[in-house]
């Protein structure tokens, strides 16, 4: 019998032969799943590695008040709130938490929604609002300092209003659409990214169109170390930046097939973080606007991790999300404008 099939199975295309494998794999040797309660501790070790506070109020004054279904509980003395290792994170709450750190998998494997919802089994909404709780906890690590020479450009998202039931300013497109106005308008959202050699990266919305001086201090001036040296093209709103926070800057003519200066001064990496950003953000076929900064902010973590094997990358994901308590609902999702 099986030698039947076998016949059968050399006679699929080698796209079919990796999908028969993939089922035959997974019925014959399936993966025990990865329970949250086993990563309870290195969630603690994470969220409170600067000693125990209240996640409400910052308190210090914090003493243990006993355990519920197995898991310890804090009561706050100063704001009399009490909580425990997960409250506050994206998992706070949860009815299904043994399904999330495969959750956590499908968002490094890049998987879609309605692909997620179908292998977990779970309602397409409650896929959606999973990622952005993640998305929006994630976003609240913020950015570190850029050091050394430090590469910055734009590069521009046509404007969303993806999932918005009523548009009153123009016209509904269709599947996306394109701009109607030729080249960078108003219509097209600026995102500011800047790439130092250490590996840090900044990726962050600054406005609608051509910023200005004014709207990049905004995006980096707070994350720009005053020692460093700013690499740019010959942008005149750069150039104003750089003046303002009086940094040292290097302007690459590449209009003028400038590429590198003294075989050191480029923005190859900023670029190419552009190009490795556009095809990313293909595959989610337009993301609404008003969530684009959690996108910007997933995929800074899959380029700063990507040379971490999948598992650790889960993993990172996971107490990185977890770290800052963050409160968001489902309901504080839906309203956002």
């Amino acid at each position: 019998m099986w030698l039947d099939m076998y016949q059968q199975f050399s006679e699929l295309s080698e796209h079919d032969k990796q999908k028969f494998f993939n089922a035959i794999k997974e019925n014959v040797f399936p993966e025990v799943p990865t329970d949250i309660s086993k990563m309870v501790g290195d969630v603690r070790e994470k969220r409170f590695s600067d000693g125990l506070a209240c996640v409400h109020c910052g308190s210090v004054s914090v003493k243990r008040n006993g355990t519920y279904r197995s898991r310890q509980r804090y009561l706050c003395k100063d704001c009399g709130k009490s909580f425990n290792d997960m409250s506050g994170s994206p998992l706070s709450g949860t009815r299904y938490a043994h399904k999330w750190v495969q959750y956590f998998e499908m968002m490094i494997e890049g998987y879609s929604l309605r692909k997620i919802a179908k292998k977990m089994k779970i309602h397409l909404s409650t896929a959606f609002y999973w990622r952005h709780k993640i998305l929006f906890a994630l976003k609240t690590v913020g950015h570190k300092t850029l050091t050394g020479i430090i590469e910055s450009d734009e590069t521009f998202f046509l404007e969303s209003n993806k999932g918005n039931k009523s548009i009153s300013h123009r016209k509904p497109r269709k599947r996306g659409g394109v701009a109607k106005k030729r080249g960078i308008s108003k219509e097209q959202i600026c995102v500011v990214v800047a790439h130092d050699r250490n590996g840090q990266i900044l990726s962050q919305t600054a406005g609608k169109g051509r910023v200005t001086a004014i709207e990049l201090d905004a995006v980096l001036g707070n994350y720009l170390d005053s020692s460093a040296l700013l690499c740019t093209d010959t942008a005149t709103n750069y150039k104003k930046f750089a003046l303002m926070k009086k940094m040292k800057h290097e302007a690459i003519n590449v209009s003028k097939k400038e590429f590198k200066r003294k075989g050191i001064y480029h923005i190859q990496h900023v670029n190419g973080y552009h190009k490795r950003l556009k095809k990313w953000m293909d595959r989610f076929q337009g993301v609404a606007t008003k969530y684009l900064d959690n996108y910007l902010f997933w995929h800074r973590f899959l380029e700063m991790n990507k040379k971490f094997p999948s598992k650790e990358r889960t993993t990172e994901l996971l107490l990185v999300s977890c770290q800052r308590p963050t409160f968001t609902t489902v309901q504080s999702i839906r309203d956002i404008g």
